[in-house]
């Protein structure tokens, strides 16, 4: 995997900084960059969801049909 200059050196000077190794640097930037793209997904679909009023009613019926099983009969 190639990057650029400007990217080595901002990894290198964060190497240097935390005592982690760039690769530990890239590994955990990659992860977060993942989970950013997934949560971005997800309230994309949660808008679609929303801005659909047939699919968010099913929606709520479901969420109806599951509320009584999730507390157990707990007050």
């Amino acid at each position: 995997m190639r990057v650029s200059d400007r990217t080595r050196q901002r990894v290198a000077a964060m190497a240097a900084t935390t005592g982690q190794q760039m690769q530990t640097i890239l590994d955990e930037a990659v992860a977060a960059y993942e989970r950013e793209l997934f949560w971005r997904g997800f309230e994309a679909g949660c808008k679609r969801l929303a801005d659909d009023a047939d699919a968010w009613s099913d929606l709520e019926a479901e969420r109806a049909g599951e509320s009584p099983t999730l507390r157990d009969g707990l007050e």
